[in-house]
């Protein structure tokens, strides 16, 4: 399969500089919330496996979001959050990895990955966490349980979002309100298992989904391409693909949002290296125009297995969050938007490994965003590094 590639543009910036834009604050607070994390290996087989898992939400009603991230909850203990976390169980080698609210429903409940089940942890109305119960299956991948899942109103009319995993064949969608087990349609074929994003690619007014691509007969392990599949507005399987461009090395994670303000979903992708030895993983914007999609490099640093696209100094335009994964500094960097996507590096942190992290959510509901991270190396440790700007 040949599809055609993005065209591209000089690198943006490729390291750090000073920034002409709105700045983060510099005012953060870091939080140990987990120090003692297991991995799947030590419950189930493959031993080396770690978890994949992190979500947040309200679980007990107080009002502050918990943390989810494989086999344990954590409870926010409110005020500056520097208080001890508590943590649950689930009593199962599951990969918790979304918070789901259903409309109309008081509260959320868990669901998690132990593939090739997808596993329901009810929360009634007493804050009480059942037993987990199969609710839908999807294949297994080569390390078991998938790294890609989200949740979005992909159907017109249903006012419960789907479900989406990554997994090995593709991105699948369930439909929580349906009956039990949950129907599965791989609408995304060839998809990685990695991360993926939800936009409106083509303005027609329904959410895409945009991934990494496996093609047949090429290495599946280090996937280059990146496409876009078009929502047909109906849960059918296959969606038709569109090229976005072509990455370097392994597409690892996937983000879409209008960076450059012109009404279009531009594409993000950072890279994974393995064993990572080496600062050459980088950092892609693919911007959209009337032609295709024109390639912008924003910086090659070492493996990047992070990636949130956030607001994340309110200037009303788009910033991209992200950490190094290997090397010797570990550095947790938001890149800052000037409104044209433009970025310029500004450093959070250093010296704590993050893996499928670097999500932003307002934990302590003060309105600016704080950053969750899980380690994949220092696989015990869940990290919170508290926004101080309000």
């Amino acid at each position: 399969m040949v599809l055609s590639c993005a065209s591209e543009t000089q690198p943006s910036t490729s390291g750090p500089a000073q920034s002409p834009h709105s700045k983060v604050s510099d005012q953060w607070t870091y939080i140990e919330v987990d120090s003692a994390k297991a991995m799947w290996g030590e419950f189930a087989e493959p031993e080396w496996l770690r978890y994949f898992g992190l979500a947040a939400g309200d679980l007990n009603g107080d009002g502050n979001l918990d943390l989810v991230s494989g086999r344990n909850v954590y409870y926010n203990p409110g005020g500056n959050m520097t208080d001890h976390w508590t943590k649950l169980d689930l009593q199962q080698n599951v990969d918790a990895n979304l918070i789901y609210q259903r409309q109309g429903k008081k509260q959320p409940y868990i669901l998690g990955e132990s593939l090739p089940d997808v596993v329901r942890f009810r929360v009634d109305d007493n804050f009480k966490i059942h037993e987990g119960e199969v609710v839908a299956q999807v294949p297994p991948t080569n390390h078991h349980n998938g790294q890609g899942y989200k949740t979005a109103h992909l159907l017109p009319g249903n006012g419960d979002k789907e479900i989406i995993y990554a997994s090995q064949g593709g991105l699948y969608v369930m439909d929580p309100p349906a009956a039990k087990p949950w129907p599965v349609t791989l609408v995304g074929k060839d998809a990685t298992d990695e991360g993926f994003g939800v936009a409106d690619m083509d303005a027609d007014g329904d959410l895409d989904l945009i991934s990494g691509y496996r093609v047949p007969s090429q290495n599946a392990e280090v996937p280059t391409l990146v496409v876009w599949f078009e929502n047909p507005g109906v849960l059918t399987p296959n969606w038709a693909m569109h090229p976005v461009g072509k990455t370097a090395f392994a597409a690892d994670r996937v983000e879409a949002a209008d960076l450059n303000g012109d009404g279009r979903p531009d594409v993000v992708v950072a890279e994974e290296r393995y064993p990572g030895l080496a600062p050459d993983a980088s950092l892609w914007v693919f911007l959209q125009t009337d032609t295709g999609f024109v390639r912008q490099n924003v910086v090659t640093q070492y493996s990047m297995n992070n990636l949130d696209i956030v607001d994340l100094d309110m200037d009303g335009d788009q910033d991209l969050l992200t950490a190094e994964n290997k090397g010797p500094n570990l550095a947790l960097q938001v890149w800052l938007n000037d409104g044209k996507a433009d970025f310029t590096k500004q450093e959070i942190d250093r010296g704590k490994e993050s893996y499928l992290g670097t999500q932003a959510f307002d934990l302590d509901g003060d309105g600016d965003l704080d950053i969750v991270s899980i380690g994949w190396d220092k696989h015990k440790f869940v990290h919170v590094w508290r926004n101080d700007a309000r």
